[in-house]
């Protein structure tokens, strides 16, 4: 999804070549009649609990935030429900079945400096079954109670520190 920086740098259709009409955060073509607009890319996420309120962290294997802590989860694709998104992601990335609990609440972000805005969604959720065992673009994880966080500096996105915050988490300063 192009951002609004990007559609602004736009000045023919890509369908057609003819000249498109600029509206703040959108594009249109009146030759053939395509539309474009800068919308966030939904992603969904898990605060995956465990017993005395601890929650699992995982390091960032890649870019954005490579190194950095994060909370297991991932971008929803086209057609898929944000529930569907977040089981499927963790099966992806720890090996394991979750349950979603309750939505703890969603906040806007960048995709790393300059990347997509993003539309985050997370909920608390906890393992039924399997491991959680480092995959796809997790180089590690651990749990952590809740009232003694990594500081927010080793976080890789805003939105990560936000909910955290949110669902009651305390960092290191």
């Amino acid at each position: 999804m192009p951002t609004r920086e990007e559609l602004a740098a736009w000045t023919t259709c890509p369908r057609c070549a003819a000249a498109l009409e600029q509206k703040e955060g959108s594009v249109s073509c009146p030759s053939c009649g395509l539309s474009v607009y800068a919308n966030p890319a939904p992603t969904a996420s898990a605060l995956v609990v465990a017993g005395e309120g601890r929650v699992l962290l995982t390091c960032r294997a890649g870019e954005p935030g490579q190194g950095l802590w994060d909370l297991p989860g991932g971008f929803v694709d086209e057609g898929e429900d944000a529930l569907e998104t977040l089981r499927r992601e963790l099966r992806e990335e720890l090996g394991v079945e979750v349950e979603p609990g309750r939505f703890v609440g969603s906040l806007p972000d960048r995709y790393g400096a300059g990347g997509p805005w993003t539309v985050n969604f997370y909920w608390e959720a906890r393992i039924v079954s399997g491991e959680p065992s480092p995959a796809d673009d997790v180089a590690g994880l651990r749990w952590f109670p809740h009232d003694a966080l990594p500081s927010r500096d080793e976080f890789a996105f805003r939105n990560t520190v936000g909910i955290l915050e949110l669902w009651g988490g305390r960092f290191d300063t």
